[in-house]
Protein backbone atom coordinates (compact mmCIF):
# COMPACT_ATOMS: atom_id res chain seq x y z
CA UNK A 1 0.00 0.00 0.00
CA UNK A 2 1.17 3.32 -1.01
CA UNK A 3 1.92 5.85 1.29
CA UNK A 4 0.90 9.58 1.06
CA UNK A 5 4.07 11.79 -0.06
CA UNK A 6 5.54 14.21 2.51
CA UNK A 7 5.08 18.14 1.81
CA UNK A 8 8.72 19.75 1.38
CA UNK A 9 9.72 22.66 3.03
CA UNK A 10 12.85 24.12 2.16
CA UNK A 11 15.10 26.50 4.79
CA UNK A 12 16.88 29.38 4.13
CA UNK A 13 19.14 31.12 6.42
CA UNK A 14 23.55 31.25 6.21
CA UNK A 15 23.57 30.25 10.14
CA UNK A 16 24.01 26.66 10.17
CA UNK A 17 23.13 26.29 13.57
CA UNK A 18 19.53 27.54 12.84
CA UNK A 19 19.13 25.38 10.27
CA UNK A 20 20.46 22.24 12.36
CA UNK A 21 17.66 23.49 14.85
CA UNK A 22 15.09 24.38 12.15
CA UNK A 23 15.14 20.66 10.17
CA UNK A 24 15.04 18.73 13.49
CA UNK A 25 12.18 20.61 14.55
CA UNK A 26 10.73 20.25 10.87
CA UNK A 27 11.80 17.02 9.77
CA UNK A 28 9.28 14.72 12.27
CA UNK A 29 6.75 15.95 10.15
CA UNK A 30 8.02 17.20 6.79
CA UNK A 31 10.67 16.64 4.03
CA UNK A 32 13.21 19.30 4.90
CA UNK A 33 16.18 20.91 2.61
CA UNK A 34 18.57 23.32 5.05
CA UNK A 35 20.01 25.58 2.25
CA UNK A 36 22.91 28.05 3.58
CA UNK A 37 22.05 30.98 0.81
CA UNK A 38 19.11 32.82 -1.20
CA UNK A 39 21.66 31.17 -4.26
CA UNK A 40 21.21 27.61 -2.94
CA UNK A 41 17.62 27.99 -2.75
CA UNK A 42 17.36 28.76 -6.77
CA UNK A 43 20.00 26.19 -7.69
CA UNK A 44 17.70 23.80 -5.39
CA UNK A 45 14.50 24.90 -7.01
CA UNK A 46 15.85 23.90 -10.38
CA UNK A 47 15.12 20.22 -9.82
CA UNK A 48 12.64 20.52 -6.52
CA UNK A 49 9.77 22.29 -6.14
CA UNK A 50 8.89 22.97 -2.07
CA UNK A 51 5.38 23.64 -1.12
CA UNK A 52 6.90 26.31 1.46
CA UNK A 53 9.90 28.25 1.54
CA UNK A 54 11.15 29.70 5.07
CA UNK A 55 12.95 31.95 4.14
CA UNK A 56 15.92 34.53 6.18
CA UNK A 57 16.23 37.99 5.49
CA UNK A 58 19.64 39.49 6.64
CA UNK A 59 22.17 36.94 5.06
CA UNK A 60 25.31 37.90 2.74
CA UNK A 61 24.97 37.99 -1.11
CA UNK A 62 21.23 38.26 -1.94
CA UNK A 63 19.22 38.91 1.12
CA UNK A 64 15.77 37.60 1.71
CA UNK A 65 13.78 40.51 0.35
CA UNK A 66 15.82 40.58 -2.64
CA UNK A 67 15.38 36.18 -2.88
CA UNK A 68 11.54 36.80 -2.50
CA UNK A 69 11.39 39.87 -5.70
CA UNK A 70 12.73 37.36 -7.89
CA UNK A 71 10.36 34.69 -6.58
CA UNK A 72 7.25 36.89 -7.19
CA UNK A 73 8.60 38.17 -10.37
CA UNK A 74 8.85 34.59 -11.79
CA UNK A 75 6.02 32.62 -12.87
CA UNK A 76 7.40 28.88 -12.50
CA UNK A 77 7.80 30.21 -9.00
CA UNK A 78 5.43 33.01 -7.66
CA UNK A 79 2.96 30.44 -6.60
CA UNK A 80 4.81 29.07 -3.60
CA UNK A 81 4.22 30.34 -0.19
CA UNK A 82 7.13 31.94 1.41
CA UNK A 83 7.31 33.12 5.16
CA UNK A 84 9.73 34.70 6.16
CA UNK A 85 11.62 33.55 9.62
CA UNK A 86 14.46 36.51 10.99
CA UNK A 87 15.94 38.62 14.00
CA UNK A 88 14.59 41.56 12.20
CA UNK A 89 11.38 42.56 14.35
CA UNK A 90 11.00 46.01 13.35
CA UNK A 91 7.30 46.62 12.07
CA UNK A 92 8.89 48.50 9.01
CA UNK A 93 10.82 45.08 8.14
CA UNK A 94 7.82 43.11 9.11
CA UNK A 95 5.47 45.58 6.49
CA UNK A 96 8.38 45.38 3.64
CA UNK A 97 8.22 41.57 3.82
CA UNK A 98 4.44 41.02 3.54
CA UNK A 99 3.94 43.70 0.66
CA UNK A 100 6.85 41.70 -0.98
CA UNK A 101 4.40 38.90 -0.85
CA UNK A 102 5.63 36.97 2.44
CA UNK A 103 2.51 34.98 3.70
CA UNK A 104 3.77 35.43 7.09
CA UNK A 105 6.51 36.74 9.31
CA UNK A 106 8.18 34.90 12.25
CA UNK A 107 11.34 36.55 14.20
CA UNK A 108 13.63 34.71 16.12
CA UNK A 109 14.06 33.03 18.43
CA UNK A 110 10.87 31.34 18.02
CA UNK A 111 8.36 28.55 19.72
CA UNK A 112 9.02 25.30 17.91
CA UNK A 113 5.47 24.48 18.33
CA UNK A 114 4.08 27.57 17.31
CA UNK A 115 6.12 27.50 14.25
CA UNK A 116 5.01 24.18 13.32
CA UNK A 117 1.49 25.17 13.96
CA UNK A 118 1.82 28.05 11.63
CA UNK A 119 3.47 25.71 8.83
CA UNK A 120 0.59 23.94 9.23
CA UNK A 121 -2.04 26.04 8.61
CA UNK A 122 -0.66 27.58 5.69
CA UNK A 123 -0.18 24.44 3.79
CA UNK A 124 -3.48 23.50 4.70
CA UNK A 125 -4.38 27.13 3.38
CA UNK A 126 -2.61 26.17 0.01
CA UNK A 127 -3.92 23.29 -0.16
CA UNK A 128 -7.87 24.65 0.61
CA UNK A 129 -6.91 27.04 -2.41
CA UNK A 130 -5.68 24.48 -4.97
CA UNK A 131 -8.81 22.35 -4.32
CA UNK A 132 -10.58 26.13 -5.22
CA UNK A 133 -8.50 26.10 -8.34
CA UNK A 134 -9.77 22.75 -9.10
CA UNK A 135 -13.30 22.88 -8.58
CA UNK A 136 -13.32 26.38 -10.26
CA UNK A 137 -11.26 24.70 -13.00
CA UNK A 138 -13.78 22.08 -13.37
CA UNK A 139 -16.61 24.38 -12.96
CA UNK A 140 -15.65 26.36 -16.01
CA UNK A 141 -14.76 22.59 -18.23
CA UNK A 142 -18.38 22.05 -17.39
CA UNK A 143 -19.83 25.39 -18.08
CA UNK A 144 -17.78 25.47 -21.63
CA UNK A 145 -19.71 22.09 -22.23
CA UNK A 146 -22.63 23.22 -21.48
CA UNK A 147 -22.34 26.00 -23.58
CA UNK A 148 -21.03 24.20 -26.46
CA UNK A 149 -23.98 21.98 -26.12
CA UNK A 150 -26.51 25.01 -26.17
CA UNK A 151 -24.93 26.15 -28.51
CA UNK A 152 -24.84 23.10 -30.99
CA UNK A 153 -29.12 22.87 -29.96
CA UNK A 154 -29.30 26.46 -31.27
CA UNK A 155 -27.56 25.71 -34.38
CA UNK A 156 -29.34 22.90 -34.98
CA UNK A 157 -32.88 24.49 -34.68
CA UNK A 158 -32.14 27.28 -36.36
CA UNK A 159 -30.53 25.31 -39.55
CA UNK A 160 -33.88 22.69 -39.31
CA UNK A 161 -35.71 26.36 -39.54
CA UNK A 162 -33.47 27.53 -42.75
CA UNK A 163 -33.73 24.33 -44.04
CA UNK A 164 -37.97 24.18 -44.05
CA UNK A 165 -38.34 27.75 -45.37
CA UNK A 166 -35.91 26.29 -48.20
CA UNK A 167 -37.98 23.67 -48.29
CA UNK A 168 -40.92 25.93 -49.03
CA UNK A 169 -39.62 27.79 -51.39
CA UNK A 170 -38.23 25.42 -54.05
CA UNK A 171 -36.46 28.24 -56.24
CA UNK A 172 -32.80 27.34 -55.17
CA UNK A 173 -32.13 23.88 -53.58
CA UNK A 174 -28.65 24.37 -50.88
CA UNK A 175 -29.59 28.10 -50.86
CA UNK A 176 -28.82 28.87 -47.13
CA UNK A 177 -25.46 26.30 -47.19
CA UNK A 178 -24.11 28.37 -50.12
CA UNK A 179 -25.36 31.66 -48.53
CA UNK A 180 -22.99 30.36 -45.26
CA UNK A 181 -20.34 29.92 -47.55
CA UNK A 182 -20.16 32.69 -49.87
CA UNK A 183 -20.57 34.98 -46.51
CA UNK A 184 -17.56 32.93 -44.94
CA UNK A 185 -14.92 33.69 -48.55
CA UNK A 186 -16.66 36.98 -48.31
CA UNK A 187 -15.00 38.06 -44.97
CA UNK A 188 -12.24 36.22 -45.29
CA UNK A 189 -11.12 38.04 -48.49
CA UNK A 190 -12.54 41.39 -47.05
CA UNK A 191 -10.01 41.01 -44.59
CA UNK A 192 -7.15 39.57 -46.57
CA UNK A 193 -7.54 42.77 -48.88
CA UNK A 194 -7.81 45.38 -45.95
CA UNK A 195 -11.85 46.55 -46.61
CA UNK A 196 -13.31 47.28 -43.19
CA UNK A 197 -11.03 45.31 -41.68
CA UNK A 198 -10.79 46.82 -38.14
CA UNK A 199 -15.29 46.45 -38.03
CA UNK A 200 -14.83 42.75 -39.27
CA UNK A 201 -12.05 41.71 -37.08
CA UNK A 202 -14.89 42.79 -34.04
CA UNK A 203 -17.47 40.23 -35.57
CA UNK A 204 -17.61 36.82 -34.09
CA UNK A 205 -17.60 35.16 -37.65
CA UNK A 206 -18.93 31.39 -36.07
CA UNK A 207 -22.51 33.80 -34.98
CA UNK A 208 -22.38 35.42 -38.46
CA UNK A 209 -22.52 32.69 -40.10
CA UNK A 210 -25.09 30.71 -38.35
CA UNK A 211 -27.14 34.32 -38.16
CA UNK A 212 -27.26 34.35 -41.69
CA UNK A 213 -29.16 31.03 -41.93
CA UNK A 214 -32.25 33.23 -40.82
CA UNK A 215 -31.82 35.83 -43.54
CA UNK A 216 -35.48 34.94 -45.41
CA UNK A 217 -37.49 33.94 -42.32
CA UNK A 218 -39.66 36.56 -43.53
CA UNK A 219 -40.69 34.11 -46.40
CA UNK A 220 -42.63 32.58 -43.69
CA UNK A 221 -45.39 35.55 -43.98
CA UNK A 222 -45.30 35.30 -47.78
CA UNK A 223 -48.24 33.65 -49.62
CA UNK A 224 -47.53 30.70 -51.57
CA UNK A 225 -48.92 32.09 -54.60
CA UNK A 226 -46.25 34.60 -54.76
CA UNK A 227 -43.43 32.63 -53.03
CA UNK A 228 -43.86 29.91 -55.36
CA UNK A 229 -45.11 31.07 -59.01
CA UNK A 230 -43.15 30.02 -61.66
CA UNK A 231 -42.86 32.89 -64.24
CA UNK A 232 -41.94 36.39 -63.46
CA UNK A 233 -43.81 38.47 -60.16
CA UNK A 234 -46.26 41.69 -61.39
CA UNK A 235 -44.96 44.94 -59.80
CA UNK A 236 -47.38 44.63 -56.99
CA UNK A 237 -46.08 40.80 -57.11
CA UNK A 238 -42.48 41.83 -55.88
CA UNK A 239 -43.62 45.00 -53.93
CA UNK A 240 -45.08 41.96 -51.18
CA UNK A 241 -41.97 39.57 -52.05
CA UNK A 242 -39.63 42.30 -50.98
CA UNK A 243 -41.55 42.80 -47.14
CA UNK A 244 -40.38 39.48 -46.14
CA UNK A 245 -36.97 41.22 -44.81
CA UNK A 246 -39.19 43.93 -42.93
CA UNK A 247 -41.40 40.68 -41.92
CA UNK A 248 -38.47 38.37 -41.12
CA UNK A 249 -37.58 41.24 -38.72
CA UNK A 250 -40.55 41.46 -37.07
CA UNK A 251 -40.54 37.50 -36.73
CA UNK A 252 -37.10 37.96 -34.92
CA UNK A 253 -38.49 40.94 -32.60
CA UNK A 254 -41.41 39.34 -31.60
CA UNK A 255 -38.89 36.46 -29.86
CA UNK A 256 -38.03 38.76 -27.44
CA UNK A 257 -34.10 37.20 -27.36
CA UNK A 258 -32.17 39.02 -24.60
CA UNK A 259 -29.76 36.19 -23.47
CA UNK A 260 -27.41 36.76 -26.62
CA UNK A 261 -28.26 40.07 -27.65
CA UNK A 262 -24.56 40.11 -30.34
CA UNK A 263 -26.66 36.94 -31.99
CA UNK A 264 -29.62 38.88 -32.37
CA UNK A 265 -28.63 41.56 -33.32
CA UNK A 266 -26.40 39.68 -36.52
CA UNK A 267 -29.96 37.90 -37.10
CA UNK A 268 -31.94 41.27 -36.96
CA UNK A 269 -29.12 43.26 -39.05
CA UNK A 270 -28.81 40.07 -42.08
CA UNK A 271 -32.69 39.57 -42.27
CA UNK A 272 -33.05 43.15 -42.42
CA UNK A 273 -30.17 44.28 -45.16
CA UNK A 274 -29.58 41.14 -47.19
CA UNK A 275 -31.04 42.56 -50.13
CA UNK A 276 -29.15 46.17 -49.81
CA UNK A 277 -26.85 47.11 -53.08
CA UNK A 278 -23.36 48.69 -52.83
CA UNK A 279 -24.94 50.90 -55.49
CA UNK A 280 -28.22 51.82 -53.55
CA UNK A 281 -30.52 49.95 -55.82
CA UNK A 282 -31.20 47.21 -52.97
CA UNK A 283 -33.98 46.90 -50.91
Amino acid sequence: MSTKARQIIMMVDDNKANLTVGKAILSEHYDVYALPSAEKLFQFLTHVTPDLILLDIEMPGMDGFEALTILKGDRKYCDIPVVFVTAKSSEEDEYEGLMLGAIDYVTKPFSATLLLKRIENHLLIEQQKAKLQDYSDNLLKMVQKKTQQVSGLQNAIISTVANMLEFRDNETGWHVHRTQFYMKALIERMIEKGIYVQELLTWDLDNVLSASQLHDIGKIAIPDAILLKPGKLTDEEFAIMKTHTTKGCAILSSLNYTQDPEYYDYCYEICRHHHERWDGRGY
